[in-house]
């Protein structure tokens, strides 16, 4: 893992490119408490998607009696490797798709839910955990299809997520589920927030990269056990109030 002080760029929230000479952060948190699980400190011009895959080993490591579900990422990490690490930690990654310069699909929609013959999008129905497959049903259209009762029309299609973890995660893409757990996403920018605006992550004036370890190491640190301290806290403070 390169560490050395480099020049880094990204989009803001504006689209424009920001600069910046030193490091780059890369945080694993559970989404719920907001715990740091891991992190790494690499250079800053180091891509996200190259430290996902160490981070994600990291975290399985360090925590083996975590049980481990869902793993949620913007479409910087929407890579193929990074699904299968997930795949082989037995959980599924919700991670926005980026479309490249990918070929449009065919018999498919934006989410990659199977069509029928008038284009119109089945709906997701169900994960069956046992089969690895996701159930789609018949279009809300069909009702007054014409084609309802031929043989071109399917009351419902199965799909295995193992045909294409990067397009069939479970819960389905698009569906109200995969929306709400992306959502949980933010989590990781709110706490890169708190570390920068109260833990002075921001000032780490070392030019030596190991140096600059250390005092992330210790930042991250702080910033668990002052949200268990505060944890800790507000159960006493409950319990009391009961």
């Amino acid at each position: 893992m390169p560490n050395a002080p480099r020049w880094g760029i990204k989009k803001n929230s504006e689209n424009k490119n920001v600069f910046w000479y030193g490091y780059k952060l890369h945080l694993a948190v559970e989404t719920k408490s907001q715990y740091i699980l891991g992190h790494l400190l690499s250079s800053g011009n180091m891509n996200d998607a190259k430290a996902a895959i160490p981070l994600l080993k990291g975290v399985a490591e360090c925590f083996p009696e975590l049980t481990i579900t869902k793993v949620t990422a913007d479409a910087g990490y929407d890579y193929n490797p990074i699904y299968e690490q997930i795949y082989r930690m037995k959980a599924d990654g919700i991670i926005a798709y980026n479309k490249r310069n990918e070929a449009p699909p065919i018999g498919v929609d934006k989410y990659f839910a199977p069509t029928c013959v008038r284009e119109y999008s089945y709906r997701y129905d169900s994960y069956d955990k046992k089969y690895k497959t996701l159930k789609y049903t018949r279009p809300k259209e069909c009702k007054d299809c014409p084609l309802a009762h031929d043989t071109l029309c399917q009351k419902s299609m199965k799909i295995k997520k193992t045909a294409d973890l990067r397009r069939y995660p479970a819960p389905a893409r698009g569906s109200k589920s995969w929306k709400e757990l992306y959502k949980e996403r933010t989590s990781v920018e709110r706490v890169n927030a708190y570390l920068k605006e109260y833990f002075q992550l921001n000032n780490i004036r070392y030019r030596s990269g190991e140096l600059a370890k250390v005092q992330v190491a210790f930042l991250c640190l702080l910033f668990n056990a002052s949200k268990l301290a505060v944890n800790r806290i507000n159960a006493k403070l409950s319990v009391k109030a009961a």
